[in-house]
């Protein structure tokens, strides 16, 4: 199953209202090298895009498309977790 997860929903400066998926208090440590360890080590193959926001159209940014037969939520909170 593929899914894609926008660098918007790790950015603490971001709203829930505007995509912010994961609690404040989680994202004080996030980096895009952690995300990408996190994501090696759950053995999830990923590719880097590119890309526009669709909630912040002008807002340039990063789409990590991943190859996984866990759900998006499953993923999230793996990588809530390990955080």
């Amino acid at each position: 199953m593929r899914c894609a997860l926008y660098l918007q929903y790790f950015s603490k400066d971001i709203p829930r209202s505007k995509g912010r998926r994961l609690s404040k208090h989680s994202l004080a440590n996030f980096s895009e090298e952690r995300l990408r360890k996190i994501l090696d080590e759950a053995g999830i193959t990923y590719e880097v895009k590119e890309c526009y926001y669709p909630r912040m159209a002008w807002q340039k940014t990063k789409m990590y498309i991943l190859e996984s037969n866990l759900k998006k939520s499953s993923i999230m909170k793996l990588i809530e977790k390990r955080l």
